[in-house]
């Protein structure tokens, strides 16, 4: 089925001339590859908003590069963006229940990780025998757990167990940071009123909880050792909206 550019700019009209100012509902991540010269986490976020109504929605797709150093979200690649009118839309030919909105430049994921030289992760979440410990206090998050592996074994000398520290303070500032990033590189379709993700809306200590850790690597050199990324989800009353992020774990000694 083809949609011509007015039967589109119509829909579109429609949509957000009704409209109250959009919220977004929720922000998911999938972890797709690893490494590269730049060392990042390649990431598929998921961002899904409110278009005014409950029944009016908006889902844009872009892929991350985040730094597996910092955590930081360096590049971001605009992959597709959809608006779906909701189920009490009267579907025809030229008026379709979901629109996929034509982009300047849209990315294919899986290219943009091939030109980078990334790779699918090896991931092995969790378990009894990774002896993850988490104690908490009101600054952060203090995580122990056993030393991430090597391709071909260990070096002498490296621990057993290897710490790890999360502040409170440092976590807002990524997922305030990181919620800015995207909508910044890859501006809504229709904007009102501020966003209400954007800003230090997360209180970690309370909104925030660890959904899984994961043990990550990628076969580059028998040298290479693999490490410790959390994906965690934060939730508050305010805002209401979930929002899951990767982030890598850093060693106490680094």
């Amino acid at each position: 089925m083809r949609i011509s550019a007015f039967s589109l700019i119509a829909i579109l009209a429609a949509t957000t001339a009704q409209a109250a100012p959009p919220q977004v509902t929720s922000v998911d991540e999938d972890l797709i590859a690893i490494g590269g010269p730049g060392d990042f986490l390649f990431i598929v976020r998921e961002v899904k908003g409110k278009m005014g109504t409950p029944s009016h929605q908006q889902t844009d797709t872009v892929l991350i590069a985040r730094s597996k150093e910092t955590n930081q979200d360096v590049y971001t690649w605009p992959i597709k963006r959809t608006l779906d009118n909701g189920p009490d839309h009267v579907e025809t030919e030229d008026n379709p229940r979901i629109v996929t909105v034509p982009l300047d430049m849209a990315y294919n994921p899986w290219h943009v990780t091939y030109i980078h030289h990334a790779q699918l992760p090896n991931e092995r979440k969790a378990d009894d025998d990774s002896g993850i410990e988490v104690l908490r206090n009101k600054d952060g998050v203090l995580i122990t757990a056993k030393t991430p592996g090597f391709a071909y074994g260990a070096p002498d000398g490296t621990p057993q167990r290897t710490s790890y520290w999360i502040s409170y303070d440092k976590l807002a500032k990524l997922f305030d940071y990181s919620m800015m990033d995207t909508p910044y590189r890859f501006p809504q379709y229709y904007t009102g009123e501020a966003d209400p993700v954007i800003g230090p809306q997360f209180n970690p200590e309370q909104d925030c909880k660890f959904d899984y850790f994961a043990e990550l690597s990628e076969q580059t050199d028998g040298e290479q050792q693999a490490f410790w990324a959390a994906k965690i989800t934060c939730q508050n009353n305010e805002t209401d909206t979930l929002v899951s992020m990767y982030v890598t774990l850093q060693p106490l000694n680094q």
